[in-house]
């Protein structure tokens, strides 16, 4: 019984630490941009770094060759280019609406991907999966929105547009690349799927006017490379064990807790405020996020204790 329940654990503790790890990487975007380098340069930075990377770390954690097949590529492909959208996607987002905006549309994705695996294998999401996203949702929206969508302007809906995109393209990726990652391994797909991001990537940059006005100031390569590092590539072999271990589904639901992170570390860093209603937020998301970790019997027990469950048995 202890043995069959340390997968689930390991892979709880993974998806939450790459959760926290890409929390961070508006911050260090931000401190980045503050050094004079823009969007593009810093994400074509941020890939040129991390995808050798990549190799390497696959290369450290495969046993025997990292050759995929031409099925295997494409397939790969397929998943990178789909996380290239949701990144030009978000960041589209992003320059139309606040950060906090774009980051509650883009977290709707676990709702997204749950109805992506129900539609996939015929079957209706759980109800425990459900009332958690939409408990989780609540907690977000009170951190990232707490006046409401009352005064959004025509560019800002315009905005919500390019974020739901991301949050559908996102959900795409996520539980494509659970399929694949089956076959083919988390450490070679994460190398294979970021190398052909990077390939979209400059390919963009490269046919956009003002690619030679690209600008790496040595502050801001350095938080490039820390991006990279520590946002990028660590994050990514601990996001997909995750996947691995526990699926799409719950990983994404876990990930739920980013923009709590990502509030308290510009909090700390940059010194933005928060609210009360933030901050009480902040406290639904955790403990609704927490709630994913328990077992599936305590829960069943929990639930039995509600008043409106023992109405119902009687």
């Amino acid at each position: 019984m202890v043995a069959d329940e340390r997968p689930d654990n390991v892979a709880t503790a993974a998806v939450l630490a790459a959760t926290v790890a890409f929390a961070f990487k508006g911050v260090v975007a931000k401190l980045a941009y503050a050094t004079g380098m823009g969007v593009p340069a810093f994400l074509v930075l941020r890939f040129a770094v991390a995808v050798p990377l990549f190799w390497i770390g696959a290369r450290m954690l495969v046993k025997g060759g990292l050759g995929l097949t031409a099925r295997q590529w494409v397939l790969s492909s397929m998943t990178g280019f789909a996380f290239f959208l949701a990144s030009y996607t978000d960041l589209t987002a992003i320059s139309l609406i606040d950060a906090g905006t774009s980051r509650l549309v883009l977290f709707t994705f676990p709702v997204i991907v749950i109805f992506l695996n129900a539609a996939l294998e015929r079957r209706p999401p759980r109800l425990r999966d459900v009332l958690t996203f939409a408990v989780t949702y609540v907690g977000v929206a009170m951190a990232a929105l707490p006046h409401g969508f009352a005064a959004l302007t025509p560019t800002q809906l315009h905005g919500m547009a390019w974020a739901v995109a991301s949050a559908v393209t996102y959900a795409i990726y996520l539980t494509a690349s659970q399929r694949i990652m089956k076959e083919i391994g988390s450490a070679r797909f994460s190398a294979a799927s970021n190398t052909i991001t990077l390939a979209a990537m400059v390919t963009l940059v490269g046919v956009t006017p003002g690619f030679d006005a690209l600008t790496f100031p040595e502050v801001g390569i350095f938080w490039g490379v820390v991006n990279a590092i520590a946002c990028t590539v660590i994050p990514f072999f601990l996001l997909f064990e995750g996947i691995r271990r526990c699926g799409a589904v719950r990983a994404s639901l876990l990930t739920l807790s980013g923009p709590v992170v990502t509030a308290v570390a510009a909090w700390l860093i940059l010194g933005e405020t928060l609210s009360p209603i933030q901050v009480a937020g902040f406290a639904i998301t955790i403990t609704s996020v927490a709630t994913l970790s328990l077992p599936a019997e305590l829960v069943g027990k929990l639930r039995a204790l509600l008043p409106f469950r023992r109405r119902c048995a009687s």
